[in-house]
């Protein structure tokens, strides 16, 4: 077992090891930009819905078939993986998680890492606080 600090104990997020490695893996891809991920469509180039599940069950080695069974497994089960998986299983519903993009979905990927839930309307809110931060500039720049 490797060592990750500060990330929890695969146990204490009550996932399997190999998740957990898959997770910090990935997360590591998508803050350096080496995969792409686009969780604006149901259905991804990996064939998995939601795709962070389906990226970690690939490069587990499993196929595209058994990766889209494995996350909607994760929902069914209500397994901790589920809100991760799936942004709109949050409780109140106020973004559209599906939005995310890969540094959003490393964000979101850490947070759980770290506290055992991706927080992802922490992530959204802040994707979107950028945005506008982002037009107010380019509103205010002269002609």
């Amino acid at each position: 077992m490797k060592h990750h600090d500060p990330y929890q104990p695969a146990t204490a997020l009550g996932i399997e090891e190999w998740e957990r490695e898959e997770l910090i893996t990935l997360a590591l891809k998508l803050m350096d930009g080496t995969v792409a991920l686009d969780m604006t469509r149901a259905a991804a180039d990996c064939g998995s819905v939601g795709c962070i599940g389906g990226h970690m069950a690939l490069a587990h080695g499993i196929s595209v078939r058994g990766a889209r069974r494995y996350v909607q497994n994760q929902a069914q089960c209500d397994s901790p993986l589920a809100a991760l998986f799936f942004p709109d299983f949050t409780v109140n519903h106020r973004h559209p998680g599906w939005r995310a993009e890969a540094c959003g979905a490393a964000r979101a990927i850490v947070n759980f890492l770290t506290t055992g839930a991706p927080d992802w309307d922490g992530v959204m809110q802040a994707k979107e606080r950028a945005r506008s931060a982002g037009a107010a500039v380019h509103l205010s720049v002269p002609a």
